[in-house]
């Protein structure tokens, strides 16, 4: 089955319409020292995951992946907040809950595997130990029960010698087993979404192909958002995708339409960049400029000074519209004038 084949098998295969996550203008704001106007690392973000979806988060390193992910689950680093918009589980608002509710939301309803496991897993405490504290916090089950647990959780995800590696302390593993860990860890406690940031980017291509299938085994049915800056993973293991920039999302749409058909410029950059194998090109054509830092006051397009198409129209902001079966923020897209 060829990459293409494979995508239109999981666009086609029915996704449940029930919408479990929405995520509504959310804006995060952090405050900048040096300068009175705070910056927004989010700057009104919006979607929604349905039942059995995989959505892919893409977009450059700075780009407000992780701090997007963050802000679900109300992790967002002090002096950071959110300042605007909502964000809702089913009909429940998550966003404003006390910090002894969202504990609760967190591993119960939302599960997330985090970019390194080195610094996801406590160092001083065996692998068992920070499982079984999962388990008996969320599940309410004696020690043995959560130690039983947490045991199937290892088996689940291909740990050798599971029963072992409950003694073992992070340092002990290898990368891809500490990868593994983190994955059992976010699905101990049978979450409705798992968010994924970045779980292969520390890997070597070997390991990083062998969690990918993980996904692809335990993972097929889950509804989940994958963050990453690699498209190709994203073509692999997403349905559909959200292209961000500058902490806004420029482009919506299914994997297959986005990849194939990109709509805004920084995703036809983006996909320009990256080396492909099915056809030829005589090189490599690299966005010209930076991404706007955290000291940058972005006006209109955050993309304009890097855009090719840029006209006077980009000085102000675009909103994102719905143009041939998928949303993109553009004035003038794939340089319609």
């Amino acid at each position: 089955m060829t990459l293409q084949t494979e995508i239109e098998s999981r666009v086609s295969s029915g996704l449940d319409n029930e919408v479990i996550l929405s995520v509504q203008d959310v804006v995060v704001q952090f405050p900048r020292p040096k300068k009175k106007t705070p910056f927004n690392a989010v700057n009104g973000v919006s979607f929604e995951l349905r039942k059995g979806e995989t959505l892919g988060l893409v977009g450059e390193s700075g780009s407000g992946k992780s701090m997007t992910a963050l802000s679900l689950l109300g992790l967002v680093p002090i002096p950071g907040k959110i300042i605007e918009g909502s964000i809702n589980l089913r009909e429940r608002r998550i966003d404003n809950l006390p910090i002894n509710m969202l504990r609760k939301v967190r591993g119960n309803d939302l599960g997330m595997v985090f970019q390194d496991p080195m610094t996801g897993l406590n160092p001083v405490r065996n692998i068992g130990s920070q499982l079984c504290e999962s388990v008996i916090r969320h599940q309410k089950v004696s020690k043995s029960e959560a130690t039983e647990i947490a045991f199937k959780a290892l088996d689940d995800v291909g740990i050798p010698s599971a029963r072992d590696r409950l003694e073992a302390f992070p340092h002990e593993l290898s990368g891809g087993l500490r990868q593994r860990v983190m994955i059992a860890l976010a699905l101990i406690n049978h979450p409705e979404v798992i968010i994924a940031d970045e779980a292969t980017t520390a890997l070597d291509a070997t390991i990083q192909a062998q969690i990918l299938d993980l996904f692809r085994e335990r993972l097929s049915n889950a509804t989940m958002i994958l963050i990453t800056h690699d498209m190709g993973v994203a073509a692999e293991i997403c349905d559909r995708i959200a292209v961000m920039y500058a902490g806004r999302i420029v482009e919506t749409g299914t994997i297959e339409e986005v990849l194939s058909s990109p709509r805004h410029p920084y995703t036809m950059g983006l996909l320009s960049a990256v080396p492909r194998f099915d056809i030829r090109r005589p090189k490599l054509v690299p966005i010209p400029g930076q991404p706007p830092t955290a000291e940058d006051i972005v006006q209109g397009c955050a993309f304009s000074s890097r855009c090719k198409f840029t006209q006077e129209n980009c000085a102000e902001r675009p909103l994102l519209k719905k143009r041939d079966n998928r949303l993109v923020a553009c004035w003038f897209p794939k340089g319609e004038v």
